[in-house]
């Protein structure tokens, strides 16, 4: 009893309280308002400070992976506890992070030393460490060729064309090195075709490549936007969702085309875009602060439908459709610790 009263004093517990008590209040308010995502847990991040970039969830595992690129590490937090259980350290500005759980690797992109570190997924040791140019960043992956993609190189190399890298994620062997017309970023599979898209932000460009022999199809530049730096795919429609920083705005194209379908604004400093093919909807995360619910009433048309708080410079994001939760990455500001918030999707 004494040693729990003592507890009570220091710094970490009394944070813990203060967070819980704020968190049961957004809890209660996100209840009542009767929108399309609802807040139901904030789990603290006491000792991540600044940015948090990419992170991605292990369904089975039950955890999260966080790259705090300021700390230098990745934060592995228990989903079900609701708290981090182990800090990673040894990585030089973490961007990119992928757990595929098919393999039980984790991978992670480094920015500032250009390299890709494969971790075993169950003691997260380091089993091989493989070079890219720097400004490693967003990692795409394609399950049926089990091979992940990795975008750097342009302004962030201190070089004119970017790189997109391709590695089997079986062997951890690079089996292919393109090049694009500034840095890369995200890229995404499709799931029954054999394109792969990947965006070149800088130029406000799409990529089409065939998925098998990554000879490229296509090269799409959207016009009158800068920066699409996230992208998500409704296959049934053949539409693809652009996520954009200039304009804040959701572009939707035909994946068939590339023509531009139609666009929406959407909230500032954009970071994340996820569909949700079971409700049809777009959710959109930024720094500005919200997450943003966009509702597809047919192929051509969207519509916005909820504005939600999240937290100051809150932008990256990731979905989990089994789960039917939205977790968003809220970093640390001057009221409050950061945070890993969870929004239920209500149908």
């Amino acid at each position: 009893m004494v040693t729990r009263q003592l507890c009570l004093y220091t710094t970490s517990c009394l944070a813990r309280l203060v967070l819980a008590a704020a968190s049961t209040l957004a809890l209660a308010a996100s209840a009542r308002n009767g929108e399309p995502l609802q807040l139901v847990q904030s789990i603290p991040l006491l000792e991540i400070e600044g940015r948090i970039d990419h992170f991605s969830i292990d369904v089975q595992g039950r955890r999260a992976f966080l790259a705090a690129l300021a700390k230098n590490t990745i934060e592995v937090v228990d989903l079900k506890a609701g708290r981090v259980n182990q800090t990673l350290a040894g990585f030089a500005k973490p961007q990119g992070v992928l757990f595929v759980p098919e393999l039980n690797k984790l991978f992670v992109a480094t920015g500032a030393d250009g390299v890709l570190k494969t971790l075993d997924g169950t003691s997260l040791a380091v089993i091989r460490t493989d070079s890219v140019s720097l400004g490693a960043d967003a990692i795409g992956y394609d399950p049926r060729s089990k091979e992940i993609y990795v975008g750097s190189g342009g302004g962030d190399a201190n070089k004119e064309l970017g790189d997109l890298t391709v590695f089997s994620a079986t062997t951890g062997t690079q089996v292919a090195a393109l090049t694009a017309d500034a840095h890369v970023g995200g890229s995404l599979a499709q799931s029954h075709g054999e394109r792969l898209f990947v965006l070149v932000p800088e130029k406000a460009q799409v990529l089409v490549l065939d998925r098998r022999t990554r000879a490229q199809i296509a090269k799409w530049t959207v016009p009158g936007i800068q920066k699409d730096v996230a992208l998500d795919l409704d296959e049934k429609t053949h539409r693809l969702f652009l996520g954009v920083r200039t304009p804040a705005s959701i572009v939707v194209l035909n994946s068939d085309t590339g023509a531009v379908i139609t666009s929406l604004p959407t909230v500032a400093t954009l970071d994340g875009l996820w569909f949700d093919a079971a409700t049809r909807r777009i959710y959109t995360s930024g720094g500005e602060g919200f997450v943003d619910v966009v509702q597809q009433i047919d192929a051509d048309h969207y519509e916005r439908i909820a504005h939600i708080a999240t937290g100051p410079i809150a932008r990256t994001s990731v979905f989990v459709p089994s789960w039917r939760k939205l977790y968003v990455a809220v970093p640390r500001d001057a009221e409050r610790g950061a945070e890993l918030r969870v929004f239920r999707v209500v149908p």
